[in-house]
């Protein structure tokens, strides 16, 4: 079965003639099996050619599904690297960094906005602490230890998975990378919705709750 497949649309006017560039060429086609399936192939020796076909099996759908997920999030990483290629220390370095740094300035205010501060900071280390319980680690262990590593000054320190318990590692030297692009957006709208949420807590806490109260019946018993 063949899926996520990428095609190359080409539209013509009634008037214009499709010129060689726009219509190509192909090497060989033919007709092969794969497991119970016939498939149409397309085969080309020119490895300058911007096409490309992705078959994906699997014993199960929701197999066949995660795979095709997966290639959906190469594909859409690959695009993002075409707008911005700037990438930043993954392993949940990033995030330890920045929960460090807008502690730093939340220590700079005063009154409530520090408290908001200080929560914001917090919520970001979610992702390494989603990490190390996917990998079985305790992640109490792991965020004191990470936390250490960027106080002293070690700005790419993230988890290693592969050291077995909570073990920590320079993120870039390991050449465990996160697309800045996509980071970005995720805090974007992580703090547009947690931001909406209260917005929203706040109108229902101000107003009561309408509609008529129901009459006392004399004909009620305690009961």
């Amino acid at each position: 079965m063949s899926r996520g497949v990428l095609i190359k649309r080409v539209e013509f006017r009634e008037d214009t003639t499709p010129t060689s560039e726009d219509i190509d060429h192909c090497d060989e086609i033919k007709v092969s099996g794969i497991g119970d399936s016939s498939v149409t192939t397309f085969k080309q020796e020119c490895e300058e050619t911007a096409a490309s076909t992705v078959v994906i099996r699997g014993s199960t759908e929701n197999i066949m599904d995660d795979i095709e997920r997966a290639v959906d999030d190469g594909v859409n990483t690959f695009k993002a690297l075409t707008r911005d290629d700037r990438f930043v220390p993954g392993a949940g370095a990033t995030e330890i960094e920045l929960a460090k740094q807008i502690s730093s300035f939340g220590e700079t205010c005063a009154g409530l906005e520090q408290y908001a501060i200080d929560k914001f900071a917090e919520s970001l280390e979610v992702i390494p602490r989603t990490l190390e319980e996917n990998a079985g680690v305790k992640p109490t262990e792991l965020i004191s230890k990470l936390k250490a590593a960027h106080q002293g000054g070690d700005k790419n320190a993230g988890f290693d998975n592969e050291g077995g318990g909570a073990a920590v590692k320079d993120a870039v030297k390991a050449g465990i990378l996160d697309l800045y692009l996509a980071k970005h957006w995720a805090i974007k709208f992580a703090t547009d919705a947690a931001v909406t949420v209260l917005r929203v807590d706040l109108i229902i806490m101000s107003k009561p709750a309408g509609g008529r109260k129901p009459k006392d019946n004399p004909n009620w018993d305690e009961d």
